[in-house]
């Protein structure tokens, strides 16, 4: 993977990626612009450092627990008028990063940043993409640049690039520095996406010197698996700030909301799922909101004793603007720690501004100090800060569950569920709210237990209800799937279509797979499973009835069974219309 970063005549700087000495991202411009000087033209080389990045680290949840971090990194300098300027580069195996630095001291307003990504025009490129909406709530939709003619478009956005491989533009270490950022395309070149900030960012960023933007990324691979795999977006991230990691615990949650929204302000159906919690061996349980309103009954330090006694930790919900004066913030986390809550939903933040990004730093800040986790919901995408706050266990930022909460509502369909391990779910943690049963949601329910797999999130809220679970077959297998994982592997997919992975924790392994429209037959190759050993497969899949070989209904029945496979095996799964199908793998008894 190679950057290479052109000045000319003028001191306009552009840029252009390629992979294998092929065009992944043409002649590019790269600009940014301050109150002290606009860095668009007229810049001076003055020399160059490079530093081989070379550390490991691990985390207490995510796509994997060991990460290798390994990278060549360029500083480029320039001048102009006096002011210094850094253009820093690293290359990955499988990525390449950019952001701008200001090395001097003093603050800074930064209007905006002219920086661009063109893509070849000598080859199709198929485009995956989201209209650009604050929280994030919308379909990646499968289109090409010619036809995108939106406004604006957020990130993660995912690129198929003629047969030269797949490309994820993204953004990396996002924080109250600066706004996050999304991209336009552009209206006066072909093939260009542009860098833009926040809509409601009425004006300039306001930072502190020395100061560097967010990273800039492009993870490129010739197979969707480095796209699905990759964790630069946590590499480009600060070192952890939590030395002691013991009381940050990855786990499932209980959520009583979805299926009943009376039920938060319920403390006798607050029990109920507390009780199930514990049954389904569940770590947590999320009281939503309207627990603190007036009318409600729920007392939250009784409901923690009572969950204590059963090892249930308690989560409770919060309105962001409950917590944005940092008085306030203080006053609660306190008082909520002090009760014993394990961890806060902090919602509605809508917004990508700067002043936003500030509230969120604050309350991760605070948040650590009272030992409290954090799930942000109405949010912004992630950016990998979960490796410098590893207690902040996921986000929304995703079209989920929820949205099949309303009748009236068109939820997550199949298509999407097959798009979102390809792009939103490539840059961090992902509080879908998976596993609707009772809900018609046009899949079938081996396709809903897949996504406990498929979508990672260090806590994992699942969103039906009580009923709906002890009544399904894959009750074991929602007792048994873990939300942390050691390691995960894409096995087959298609943005859109059909995706299958696998994940390890400890020593068992966990494949979901899912198809959208037809249905197909997943082939699962086995080769990840440890030489020489043999293992027990409990397989859960869709029932088919004799003339459901046309596969046009998706399937409510599931039916479960074992094989005794070893890591030279092929698994088969026939998957119905919407479908989907879920493995537990584990060594047999010697």
């Amino acid at each position: 993977m190679q950057i290479n970063v052109l000045l000319d005549s003028q001191g306009r700087l552009t840029y252009d990626i390629t992979k294998n000495a092929v065009a992944m991202l043409q002649a590019s411009p790269l600009g940014i612009v301050t109150d002290r000087i606009a860095c668009t033209d007229g810049l001076s080389f003055v020399n160059t450092s490079t530093v081989e990045i070379n550390e490991t680290y691990m985390l207490p949840h995510g796509k994997k627990k060991h990460y290798i971090n390994q990278a060549n990194e360029l500083t480029l300098n320039f001048s102009k008028e006096g002011h210094m300027l850094q253009l820093i580069c690293r290359a990955y195996n499988e990525a390449v990063a950019f952001r701008f630095q200001f090395p001097g001291e003093g603050q800074l307003q930064i209007s905006s940043e002219p920086t661009g990504f063109a893509l070849p025009q000598d080859r199709l490129v198929n485009v995956w993409a989201q209209k650009f909406m604050e929280c994030y709530e919308r379909t990646y939709d499968h289109s090409m640049l010619e036809l995108m003619d939106e406004d604006d478009y957020g990130l993660p956005m995912l690129f198929q690039i003629g047969n030269d491989g797949w490309m994820l533009l993204s953004e990396a270490s996002v924080f109250g520095s600066y706004c996050a950022s999304h991209v336009k395309v552009s209206k006066e070149h072909s093939h260009m996406l542009e860098l833009a900030y926040a809509p409601d960012q009425s004006g300039p960023n306001v930072a502190e010197g020395p100061f560097a933007t967010p990273w800039r990324v492009a993870i490129i691979g010739d197979e969707l698996s480095t796209i699905v795999e990759s964790t630069v977006v946590f590499h480009l991230n600060p070192p952890s700030e939590v030395e002691d990691t013991s009381w940050i615990r990855p786990g499932r949650s209980a959520w009583s909301w979805h299926s009943d929204s009376a039920s938060s302000r319920d403390h006798e159906q607050q029990v109920r799922f507390v009780d199930f919690a514990a049954d389904m061996g569940w770590e947590y349980s999320l009281v939503d909101v309207g627990w603190d309103r007036e009318e409600s009954t729920v007392d939250v330090p009784e409901l923690i004793r009572h969950a204590e006694a059963k090892g249930v930790g308690i989560w409770v919900w919060t309105h962001f603007k409950g917590l944005q004066e940092e008085e306030t913030c203080r006053s609660k986390m306190a008082l909520w720690s002090g009760w014993g809550v394990k961890g806060v939903k902090v919602d509605f933040f809508d917004s990508d501004a700067q002043e936003r990004i500030q509230v969120y730093d604050m309350i991760a800040e605070i948040a650590l100090e009272h030992k409290l986790m954090i799930n942000y919901h109405g949010s912004s995408k992630p950016s990998g800060e979960q490796r410098r706050w590893p207690h902040v266990m996921t986000r929304e930022g995703i079209f989920g569950a929820e949205y099949w909460k309303n009748p009236l509502n068109e939820g997550p369909n199949a298509v999407h569920n097959c798009t979102v391990p390809f792009t939103r779910n490539v840059v961090g943690s992902m509080d879908y709210t998976p596993v609707t049963l009772s809900k018609l949601t046009r899949t079938g329910h081996c396709h809903q237990l897949a996504l406990a797999v498929l979508f990672e999130s260090a806590v994992q809220c699942f969103a039906d209800s009580i009923e709906a679970y002890e009544e399904s077959a894959g009750k074991p297998f929602l007792q048994q799937v873990p939300a942390a994982w050691d390691q995960t592997l894409m096995v087959e997919g298609y943005p859109g279509r059909f995706v299958t992975m696998a994940r390890r924790s400890g020593e068992d392994w966990f494949v979901g797979a899912i198809c959208a429209a037809s249905g197909r037959t997943a082939h699962v190759s086995l080769d990840f499973l440890e030489e020489g050993v043999t293992y027990v497969a409990d397989i859960y899949e869709e029932v088919f009835g004799p003339l459901d070989h046309y596969r046009f209904k998706h399937s409510t029945e599931i039916t479960v069974r074992q094989e005794t496979v070893t890591k030279l095996d092929v698994l088969y799964l026939k998957l119905k219309v919407n479908g989907g199908s879920v493995i537990r793998l584990r060594k047999a008894a010697k």
